[in-house]
């Protein structure tokens, strides 16, 4: 390597690392290596199957401090043959718990935490705000835009990688520093993601399952240059935003690409200071609660605004019937807006805003649909502020567990 390199100047003392004793000791061979800013640092991972698999490993045998795991799905039989980190006896088992259990086997200096849940609307985010890099190993692109739009809001940079059989793909993106995820999206990217929902916004009952077709070669290639993206976030390394690297396994051709900003992308929208608040949970604070707390700091005239759609309830076609219904609409299936009455298709009525005199104010914010230590934005004319449910905070976090209690 060329002595002109951008790496951290040359000069710091001369430490020879004890490699009898040390599990980290070969790593303080390279110059700008700080065993001190891995340990410290806590990086979210979204998605646990071939690639987040590959991402857990490396970044738990390298000694990341916290690990956080997030996915919905279990290990089945077809996960084992591309998945690393899973055994026959994990069948059925979730992977997010799977995968941290064996993080923390290869190295129990790591806390590693999982929840199980859907990125799209059950991770609140206060995660996010806690996490000093996020990694998405996801397979879809509904997915990967709520991921961009939380980070976006919060402020934090991820590193995206995407399989397709032989081909691969690494990307950084990072709030405010060149295209983020939304800006590489066109007509036909959205029409994919429109395919999950009905026209009512309600999801569909039936969806093809996105199965990963890759090799577990170009797995453990795509999730190493992650691992190494996110290395290099956290050592302040240059990394580039906005761009990406392709491998074409088929031919053996890497190549970059940059994406142009898009100036009209709805994902840009960072929040502004989040004020923590340690007496309100979703669980337990009910939305009246909320919208008190909101206008106690606002004023009376203030509004709580929902970054979801809300299901309030259904109206008939035919005019039979109104049922009302208080719950986030993307929770809601096609079946469940049919008729009782007449067997039609019922419209629901959605609302994304809470004024005070909904009849569903009385209910908790998690029926609403707003996941644990989530933040939510109160307005006030052209005003907003923002609240974290940081309450949730102890016992969301409980999942970090010491190393010395892993299993």
């Amino acid at each position: 390597m060329s002595s002109d390199t951008a790496f951290p100047p040359a000069g710091r003392p001369l430490v020879v690392p004890d490699t009898d004793h040390d599990r980290y000791a070969s790593f303080g061979f390279m110059s700008w290596w700080d065993q001190r800013k891995v340990r410290e640092a806590t990086v979210l991972i979204a998605g646990a199957g071939a690639l987040g698999n590959e991402v857990v490993k490396n970044l738990a045998l390298v000694g990341v401090g916290q690990l956080l795991i997030v996915d919905f799905d279990t290990v089945e039989a077809a996960n084992l043959g591309r998945s690393v980190l899973f055994r026959d006896s994990d069948r059925g088992h979730k992977k997010a718990e799977t995968a941290a259990a064996a993080a923390r086997r290869l190295n129990p200096d790591v806390a590693t935490g999982w929840l199980d849940g859907d990125l799209t609307r059950q991770v609140g985010l206060g995660l996010f705000r806690r996490a000093d890099v996020v990694v998405s190993c996801l397979d879809n692109r509904e997915a990967r835009l709520a991921l961009n739009r939380s980070c976006y809001r919060v402020g934090r940079p991820w590193v995206d990688g995407a399989l397709h059989e032989m081909l691969g793909e690494v990307r950084v993106f990072w709030p405010g520093r060149g295209a983020c995820y939304e800006c590489t999206l066109g007509p036909a990217d959205y029409r994919a993601i429109d395919l999950r929902y009905s026209c009512s916004a309600l999801a569909r009952d039936r969806l093809l399952e996105g199965k990963l077709a890759t090799t577990t070669a170009i797995a453990a290639i795509i999730g190493g240059a992650q691992a190494q993206e996110v290395l290099k976030i956290l050592h302040g390394l240059p990394v580039q935003p906005g761009a990406g690297v392709v491998w074409n396994g088929l031919t053996n051709d890497v190549y970059g690409i940059t994406y142009p900003v898009d100036a009209e992308c709805p994902s840009h929208h960072a929040y502004g200071p989040i004020l923590e608040c340690p007496g309100l949970r979703a669980g337990t604070t009910t939305a009246a609660q909320m919208l008190a707390h909101v206008r106690h700091a606002m004023g009376s005239a203030a509004v709580l605004e929902l970054d979801h759609d809300l299901l309030v309830g259904f109206d008939c076609v035919a005019g039979h019937t109104f049922e009302e219904a208080a719950g986030p609409a993307a929770a809601v299936t096609e079946s469940a807006a049919v008729c009782p009455a007449c067997g039609r298709s019922r419209w629901p009525r959605l609302a994304h805003r809470l004024c005070g005199d909904e009849p569903y104010l009385g209910r908790p914010l998690a029926e609403l649909g707003v996941p644990p230590l989530h933040v939510l934005a109160g307005r006030s004319g052209d005003h907003r502020q923002y609240f974290e449910l940081t309450g949730d905070g102890e016992a969301l976090w409980k999942f970090i567990r010491e190393p010395s209690g892993g299993s």
